[in-house]
């Protein structure tokens, strides 16, 4: 009777593990890695002719995962990118949003040479004057920004769309001056800080919570994201800085209809302590930073990093249309977009409407399979025209 109740108690099992296989088990949840790759052939009047590439080897999500939120389970990729201003630029990356369900980490090493980094003066009342800028001195409002950075994060879910991360930031940074007269040799010589043209260390932990309520990360169409974030660099442990950053920010997105979708955001980034200008450039968010106020990611209207400041205040509102769409294939948007931000240098952080840069304009942007996004975008604002390129939905 042994062997007969062996193999009951065998056939039993074998059945509730087929009821309760693991996701990697389920034919439906079959997982593969595929290959990325493209050159990169771009021309600007600040660089000039660019040229590079960009390899990733990734995990698509599985045939029964094809509705979550992350635009792949795992990518590691290589981008580098050298143009004939001298400006260069290689970044390793390891993104793994949804390799270990419930689990989300990144990981980045960089390293930048901006030959011509727009540079205007330190504060919100900064002014651009266009007769400053001729044959004898081209590059009154640019910078050399020399960067080398290291950064890690780690994200845990801790009930449904609520998120807790802990991460640390590490760079040395170095802004200098160039040849001939300009606004940052200017602000070397009346001593506006003291890292101007100097090598500085720059390494800080930061923790927070995410709530992400949004139905796809590379595009989202309903949802929200908040963001509360808390970073300290302390020169008793590391680097050259002491300094605090909470960064606080809420985006929205509701759907008009199968073809619009009206989308809004609001960020404010405290920063107490002695932090000095090359940290004025960075805003601390879950996943990535990125760079304010000015630019792509943060006000499409102004000229990027047109402001600096430590403390950070901005308001984005769009209005998206897609004119043509095949889900998750291809995708065609029309934005209208409305923007306005400032910074405080040397004033506290408060909740004001005074002193906002305002502009607003229009733009265009693909979307190629789940993640690959390119757009453009023209603005109106402050200084004027300004044209922005694009490789990712701004918010």
């Amino acid at each position: 009777m042994r062997p007969a109740w062996c193999l009951a108690v065998a056939l039993v099992a074998a059945r509730l593990g087929l009821a309760q296989e693991s996701p990697q088990e389920s034919p439906f949840r079959t997982y593969t890695w595929t290959d990325v790759a493209y050159p990169k052939l771009f021309y600007t009047m600040r660089d000039g002719l660019t040229v590079g590439g960009y390899y990733a080897y990734l995990s698509p999500l599985g045939f029964a995962d094809w509705d979550r939120p992350p635009a792949y389970r795992a990518s590691f990729s290589v981008s580098g990118q050298a143009s004939t201003s001298g400006s260069r630029e290689m970044v390793l990356e390891a993104r793994l949003p949804d390799l270990f369900r419930g689990w989300r980490l990144v990981g980045t090493a960089s390293a930048q040479r901006r030959a011509r980094e727009n540079y205007y003066g330190i504060g919100n009342q900064v002014t651009v004057d266009g007769i400053n800028v001729t044959d004898a001195q081209p590059h009154y409002y640019q910078s050399l920004n020399l960067r080398y950075a290291a950064r890690a994060e780690i994200q845990r879910q801790i009930v449904g769309p609520l998120r807790v991360l802990a991460g640390f930031h590490a760079e040395r940074w170095r802004i200098d001056t160039l040849p001939g007269p300009g606004q940052l040799k200017a602000d070397l010589a009346a001593a506006a800080d003291p890292t101007i043209a100097r090598s500085t260390a720059d390494i800080s932990a930061r923790a927070g919570l995410v709530l992400d309520l949004r139905d796809s990360e590379p595009t989202p169409r309903r949802g929200a994201l908040i963001e509360a974030l808390y970073s300290v660099a302390d020169t008793s442990v590391a680097g050259d800085l002491s300094y605090t950053r909470t960064t606080l920010s809420a985006a929205g997105y509701l759907s008009i209809g199968p073809q619009v979708v009206v989308a809004g955001r609001v960020v404010g980034e405290s920063m107490g302590g002695t932090p000095w200008l090359g940290s004025y450039y960075r805003i601390e968010a879950s996943d990535r930073p990125y760079e304010g106020v000015g630019g792509p990611a943060s006000h499409r209207a102004l000229e990027e990093h047109r402001l600096l400041g430590r403390n950070k205040l901005f308001a984005n509102l769009d209005v998206r249309y897609d004119a043509y769409a095949v889900p998750t294939l291809v995708r065609t948007t029309v934005v209208a977009f409305l923007d306005a931000g400032r910074v405080f240098e040397p004033e506290p952080f408060t909740l004001t409407t005074e002193g906002l840069q305002v502009g607003g304009g229009a733009g265009l942007f693909l979307q190629f399979g789940r993640a690959g996004i390119l757009g453009t975008t023209l603005g109106v604002g402050p200084d004027g025209l300004v044209l922005q390129a694009h490789t990712r939905w701004t918010y």
